[in-house]
C-alpha cells in the first residue's frame, strides 16, 4: 500500500515537475515572443524612421528641384528682358537712323531747292544782261544805221573843201 502510494505521489511530483517545465517552457516561449515583439517593434520604428529620412530627402529634392526651376524661370525671363531690351534699343537706334535719314534728305531738298533757286537767279541775270547786251546792240545798230542815213542825205565834200579843212588845220 505505501508503495502505491509513494509510487503515487512520485507520479504526483513527476507531474509537478512536468507542469512547472510546462510553465517555464511557456514562460520561455512568452520571453521570447515579446523580446521578437520587441525586437519588430524597433525594427518597425527604425523602419518608420528610415521611411521619415527618406520622405524628409525627397522633400529637400523637392525643394531643390523648385528653386532650381524658379531659378531657371528667372533665368529665362531675365534673357527674355535682355532680348527685349536689345530689341528696344535697336528698334530706337533704327528710328533714330531713319529720323537722321529723313532729315538728311530734308536738308539735300533744301540745299537742291537753294542750288535751284541760286541758278535760275544766275540764270535770269545772265538773261538780262544778255538782253541789255542786245538792247544796246540794237541801239547802236540804229544808231549807226540813223548815221548812215544822215550821211548818205549829206552831199559828199568836195575835194576842194576836204583840202581846205586840212591845210587850214596845218
Amino acid at each position: 500500500h505505501r508503495d502505491k502510494k509513494r509510487d503515487k505521489e512520485k507520479v504526483k511530483e513527476k507531474e509537478k515537475v512536468k507542469e512547472k517545465e510546462r510553465d517555464q517552457d511557456k514562460e520561455e516561449r512568452n520571453w521570447d515572443k515579446e523580446k521578437e515583439r520587441e525586437r519588430d517593434k524597433e525594427r518597425h520604428r527604425d523602419k518608420d524612421k528610415d521611411q521619415e529620412r527618406e520622405k524628409d530627402r525627397h522633400k529637400d529634392r523637392e525643394r531643390v528641384r523648385d528653386k532650381d526651376r524658379d531659378r531657371d524661370k528667372d533665368r529665362e525671363k531675365n534673357k527674355e528682358k535682355e532680348k527685349e531690351k536689345d530689341r528696344e534699343e535697336v528698334d530706337q537706334n533704327k528710328e533714330k537712323d531713319d529720323v537722321m535719314k529723313e532729315e538728311e534728305k530734308d536738308r539735300e531738298k533744301i540745299k537742291d531747292k537753294e542750288r535751284d533757286k541760286d541758278r535760275r537767279e544766275k540764270e535770269d541775270k545772265e538773261k538780262e544782261k544778255d538782253e541789255k547786251k542786245e538792247k544796246k546792240e540794237q541801239e547802236k545798230e540804229r544808231d549807226d544805221k540813223k548815221k548812215k542815213e544822215k550821211r548818205s542825205r549829206t552831199p559828199p565834200r568836195s575835194y576842194s573843201s576836204s583840202r581846205r579843212s586840212r591845210s587850214s588845220s596845218r
